[in-house]
């Protein structure tokens, strides 16, 4: 769609030059989208408290891989303790896992900041993307920890361009990215914001529903007695990604209330549409990675009725019609793994925190 040179669409940008006696903003003007008329380099008014609660929690939890020892992962790893299924299981895993994490803050960073107008907000996603890179080098300080050298971990890593199903995910997330960022729209525009709207739709299930029932993969492992260091790595993973989720499910209905205009009939069974896609790709990314049927306390079945389930929620947190017959949650103890503070994991104490370049190796 085009638009005439004279029609502008006034947002305000972190670009925009300082001006000399400015107006402060005021709280009746700010907004996530589409703000106009204030320097958002202001840190007050803040309109919305929730989220700078959810930002200074956060920085409360901050966490590094380096205070988990992984002694008894790399024994495992050494010793043949894992099965093939299980060794492919988590490779492919780790390598979707860790493409994925780039991927969030790279949509953060290049399709959503631009448009949002709320200091408050900004700060929060800037601490989201340290934290998805907080989780890269968890991953890496994983494979680093088995002993594995830059081929093998490379090895590894690069599953996600080597396996379809893989690839397919990724790539399905980053079209939303590009759909914002190649967008002839104005910023501000309906068209620009409905693009916007489907890109943080995208992201909200990627975060609530993939990263969820990826982690679950490693956590049937520890239930099985595998991986328990790797299953702490991800349990301090999962509870930053939980509350990137609340915030990007927050985000999307705070739009909503202040665009009401785009939350239309079709925008619903759009969103609809895109949950019921994600859980495509994850039936087939889960029959990839479990090519037998599953593995000890994960079967490729109960893995397809966990996404479904939370695709059912996904569609219930933002008011959609359901769209799968799933009465009730498939894996209940995920909730073994659901980290809210500081605690003792399997029987061992976290508490006594050391860094990588002095752990002792079992």
């Amino acid at each position: 769609m085009g638009y005439p040179e004279h029609i502008v669409f006034p947002i305000s940008s972190s670009l925009d030059r300082i001006s000399i006696g400015a107006k402060r903003p005021n709280a009746d003007d700010v907004r996530i989208i589409g703000g106009r008329g204030y320097d958002l380099r202001q840190p007050i008014p803040i309109k919305y408290q929730s989220v700078r609660e959810r930002f200074l929690n956060a920085r409360n939890n901050f966490w590094t891989p380096n205070d988990i020892p992984m002694g008894e992962d790399k024994k495992q790893w050494l010793t043949g303790e894992l099965t093939d299924a299980e060794m492919w299981l988590f490779k492919t895993n780790i390598s979707y896992l860790t493409a994925s994490d780039n991927l969030v803050p790279d949509n953060l960073d290049n399709a959503i900041m631009e448009h949002i107008t709320a200091s408050e907000l900004r700060q929060y996603l800037r601490w989201q993307i340290a934290e998805e890179a907080n989780h890269l080098e968890s991953y890496l300080f994983i494979l680093e920890s088995f002993g594995l050298d830059e081929q093998g971990q490379g090895q590894i890593f690069n599953l996600y361009q080597e396996v379809p199903e893989l690839t397919n995910k990724l790539n399905w997330n980053l079209q939303f990215t590009n759909n914002v960022v190649s967008s002839d729209a104005p910023v501000g525009s309906i068209e620009a914001n409905r693009n916007l709207l489907e890109d943080l739709v995208s992201y909200y299930v990627f975060e609530y529903l993939f990263f969820p029932v990826g982690f679950s993969q490693i956590f049937a492992l520890a239930q099985a007695g595998k991986l328990r260091n790797t299953a702490q790595q991800y349990m301090y993973i999962y509870r930053d990604e939980t509350s990137h989720a609340q915030n990007g499910l927050w985000m999307i209905l705070q739009i909503i209330r202040e665009n009401p205009i785009l939350w239309n009939a079709a925008m619903q069974e759009r969103c609809r549409a895109i949950i019921n896609e994600a859980v495509v790709l994850e039936t087939a990314y889960a029959k990839a990675v479990m090519p037998n049927g599953g593995v000890m306390g994960m079967s490729v079945a109960v893995y397809i009725e966990f996404a479904r389930f939370m695709a059912n929620s996904a569609c219930r947190n933002l008011g959609l019609k359901l769209i799968f017959p799933v009465k009730s949650h498939p894996l209940p103890w995920m909730s073994h793994y659901e980290l809210k503070q500081e605690v003792n994991f399997f029987e061992g104490r976290v508490q006594d925190y050391r860094t990588g370049s002095s752990l002792d190796w079992d």
